[in-house]
């Protein structure tokens, strides 16, 4: 609510930012991205990144409600009727020929599947982590690139009419969740004295990078055209947009995030690790 609030304010300024009242209304109660698939004339202005805080609200709104009603067993079957559910929609949306981002990547019964993949580990790994070799965790953190990648090569670009094109977009999402789980994998449990302090404290302002690098990459100045081919002067402009995420993702956990950490902890059953 805080960075709508500063996209709100930034669009009296910069028009390009300011949404439309139906997408301030669809964002504030946690139903962006389905304004995104119903909506796509809409103007959903600098609000657009909050799509998937928008179905991660929706995980956080319904789970808590399948927890207190469902045994310890039975989450592992909703979690694996969630994926099967993910799939079918992916298979529907293909033999229907519709291969547009907006209708997947924007659908929370496809997104989904990625939290019940999550439940699933949390429920069959130990919560301090597993212990693997080094040249493992190597593996498995190149698996999982890899995955991404020949996701994105051989089912990224889907040709309507084709013969795989009924499969595809399960086989896209499937190559990636694939790759989520391998790089999970290949970081849980790594011993802190591997992490240095530094990454450490980007992996708590992360939230912030995400929400903020759009708004940033957005209102960056264009430089003129004839530096565009430069390379040194592209690492340059890249460098700067980085280093302004950085500073108000920073800014934003400190003065915005971590306060609202600390009430929570006052109020919290489970305790979290700490990180």
């Amino acid at each position: 609510y805080a960075f709508m609030i500063l996209v709100l304010l930034l669009g009296l300024i910069v028009h390009r930012l300011m949404p439309s009242t139906g997408a301030v209304v669809a964002f504030t109660l946690f139903r962006g991205n389905w304004f995104f698939i119903f909506d796509v004339s809409g103007l959903v202005g600098g609000l657009g990144i909050l799509w998937s805080i928008n179905i991660e609200e929706q995980f956080y709104l319904v789970w808590p409600l399948i927890v207190r009603c469902s045994a310890p067993r039975s989450l592992i079957w909703v979690s694996i009727g969630t994926i099967i559910t993910a799939y079918a929609v992916l298979f529907v949306l293909g033999a229907r020929g519709i291969f547009s981002e907006v209708v997947s990547r924007f659908n929370p019964l496809v997104e989904m599947q990625f939290f019940a993949a999550g439940a699933l580990l949390s429920a069959w790994l130990p919560r301090d982590g597993i212990r693997l070799m080094g040249s493992v965790r190597l593996l498995l953190g190149s698996l999982g690139l890899f995955c991404w990648a020949a996701g994105t090569r051989f089912f990224g670009n889907i040709v309507p009419g084709s013969v795989s094109a009924r499969w595809s977009p399960a086989a896209l999402y499937g190559c990636v969740l694939a790759g989520c789980i391998a790089l999970f994998l290949s970081f849980f449990g790594v011993p802190g004295r591997f992490i240095s302090q530094p990454i450490r404290w980007l992996g708590k302002i992360s939230y912030g990078l995400y929400v903020y690098h759009v708004l940033v990459l957005t209102l960056t100045p264009r430089w003129p055209s004839t530096w565009e081919h430069r390379a040194s002067l592209t690492g340059l402009r890249l460098c700067l947009q980085l280093s302004i995420a950085v500073l108000l993702a920073g800014l934003s956990y400190h003065w915005l995030e971590l306060p609202f950490l600390r009430w929570k902890e006052r109020i919290t059953f489970v305790p979290n690790r700490r990180a």
